[in-house]
């Protein structure tokens, strides 16, 4: 019985939903080698769940050997879903082709991806209130502390609770980090709340909460919440729609070609439209994914996690994505244009990862070795043509 590996992660996690829960549980029943292949894949990922590992053309054709001799000897099925065999096989924390075999797998030698950062002369700045702009490192430490190249941390604030509300409002202070293409950016807010900002991402807040208000942001693009517990509430401020929370962990996506996403991992958030007249809230229960339009339409289907904590691990996660879907991405992480003139992309659908520092043509070596297209680096531009 074939099993899709983003659900048999989301189950391991503790994420997944009533189906996939009876659809694994069913799977692990049929068949003692299936309970024997979770065990094995709970331990190999219990201590280190980013695994991205890939295989050489000569690892690859004793790794074919070894498993038609496997499957002549047991009669055990390989199975392989979604994407093409190629000489780079990826086998990845939460989704990719997995192998149905004998467990050899484990003890195979791995080689392991050459990363190599891409590196966008852009930089991340943080713009004051008062319209001044900084680097990381020209902040004030005292307030904000470059913790990384990429992470800052604001001093956890002593919030007071006064009834003197407007003196408060006229104290505020917020700074707005602006991210480029090409880049990501970790921030740690003032209540302990981390913040992991997607490429072309502009997050705005308080330096400081304080304990007499709502603790509230405003975003322009895509970021990864883990918030922090509090009796105040914490709310995201979207183009369509404001998301309240207590403390929970989400993932919310607002540009201005699309619709507003927000996708819940873990606790419970709800929903407005921005232009709501009667202030209906949507409730969102972990898996579930919103959709707000322009008009205020709110929609809620079932999602994958496995994308998102891949982010939140630092990897770049496409399950059944196609090549214009992929690209689009690419163009955002790697502060890059594709070129498609001339050129029909295919719709398959492909599953693999990429480590966000990964270099931009190792990230292109992949897509080619499982599709029928080509890639030429031109500076900031990226030509595809059909092989």
């Amino acid at each position: 019985m074939q099993v899709d590996w983003s659900k048999l992660f989301s189950y391991i996690n503790k994420g997944a939903d009533r189906d996939t829960i009876i659809e694994v549980e069913n799977w692990r029943k049929k068949d003692v080698r299936n309970e024997d292949f979770y065990r094995r894949v709970c331990d190999y990922y219990k201590n280190s769940p980013t695994h991205n590992e890939s295989f050489s053309e000569e690892q690859l054709t004793e790794f074919y050997s070894k498993m038609q001799k496997s499957r002549k000897r047991k009669n055990q099925r390989v199975l392989w879903r979604r994407m093409t065999v190629a000489a780079s096989v990826i086998l990845l924390l939460s989704l990719g082709t997995w192998l149905y075999y004998d467990t050899n797998i484990f003890e195979e030698k791995k080689m392991q991806v050459a990363m190599s950062g891409y590196n966008n002369t852009e930089s991340v700045i943080v713009v004051t209130g008062d319209g001044n702009k900084f680097t990381m490192g020209q902040l004030n430490p005292k307030v904000a502390r470059q913790v990384s190249e990429n992470k800052l941390a604001y001093s956890v604030s002593d919030s007071v609770e006064t009834l003197d509300t407007a003196k408060i409002e006229k104290q505020i202070q917020y700074h707005t980090i602006i991210v480029p293409r090409g880049k990501t950016f970790e921030v740690v807010l003032s209540d302990g709340t981390f913040v992991l900002l997607s490429p072309s991402s502009e997050l705005t807040y308080p330096v400081q909460f304080d304990a007499s208000f709502t603790r509230e942001v405003t975003l322009q693009g895509e970021a990864y919440f883990e918030v922090t517990k509090s009796s105040n509430r914490f709310v995201v401020n979207t183009n369509h729609m404001k998301l309240q929370v207590y403390g929970t962990t989400f993932n919310v996506l607002s540009r201005n070609d699309s619709p507003d996403e927000a996708v819940l991992l873990e606790g419970v958030v709800g929903i407005t439209p921005t232009n709501s007249l009667n202030g209906k809230e949507t409730v969102l229960r972990p898996g579930d994914k919103s959709s707000v339009d322009q008009s205020g339409l709110v929609s809620v289907v079932q999602s994958d996690l496995a994308e998102y904590i891949a982010k939140r691990n630092g990897y770049i996660l496409f399950n059944g994505k196609t090549i214009k879907e992929i690209i689009h991405t690419l163009e955002l992480y790697y502060d890059v244009d594709f070129i498609t003139k001339n050129t029909v992309l295919d719709k398959k659908e492909y599953v693999f990862s990429v480590k966000q520092d990964v270099s931009l043509r190792d990230a292109l070596n992949m897509i080619e070795g499982v599709s029928d297209v080509k890639f030429v680096i031109d500076g900031k531009e990226v030509k595809i043509t059909s092989r």
